[in-house]
């Protein structure tokens, strides 16, 4: 068995909703280009946007039980790939 893996390299958008929708769409490619696994960059939830403040860098950070983890979740079994993705999580 081949198992295909699409490493997503994208820019980032401005807020969650733009990263959902641009991660949906990537993954939504990848599988139409035959990937078994989607595997997002690093920090994608917050589109690599780390402020110095530990107050600011809260309000980024996001539940993995929130609609942004679970909606690649629900598009994950959908599309039958798995999704790496990748967020700051909310403690």
């Amino acid at each position: 068995m081949i198992l295909k893996i699409a490493l997503l390299q994208l820019l980032p958008g401005n807020t969650l909703e733009e990263q959902f929708q641009k991660g949906k769409f990537a993954c939504e490619k990848a599988k139409a280009l035959g990937a078994d696994i989607a595997l997002f960059p690093e920090m994608w939830s917050d589109g690599y946007s780390i402020p110095q403040d530990p107050d600011e860098l809260k309000k980024l950070a996001v539940s993995s039980e929130s609609d942004f983890v679970r909606g690649f979740g629900k598009l994950a079994a959908k599309l039958q790939i798995a999704i790496g993705i990748t967020f700051l999580e909310k403690k």
